[in-house]
């Protein structure tokens, strides 16, 4: 039996519907979030971007998220590592 494509890619090896489908749908990325300058540390808030609906979790413009909420950050496989507050699933 073969194995799962992410018990045996490397992140930067997947294509974009292997990197899409690890989506576990929890919301985290839609959250505002503050960046003490001093520290860095950054502080969520309960507070979530205009286009994500709370009921399905979900971006209701996805493909055009960046055009509509300019400072939305798309995960991406080289910058997943340097956001830390993300989960680790």
């Amino acid at each position: 039996m073969e194995r799962p494509f992410w018990q045996t890619k490397r992140l930067e090896q997947m294509t974009r519907q292997e990197w899409e489908s690890l989506c576990d749908g929890c919301g985290l990325c839609c959250l505002v979030r503050f960046e003490d300058e001093d520290s860095g540390e950054v502080m969520p808030t309960r507070v979530h971007c205009k286009l994500f609906d709370p009921d399905r979790c979900t971006c209701t413009d996805y493909a055009n998220r960046k055009a509509q909420v300019p400072d939305c950050i798309k995960l991406t496989p080289w910058n997943i590592e340097t956001l830390k507050w993300m989960p680790l699933s």
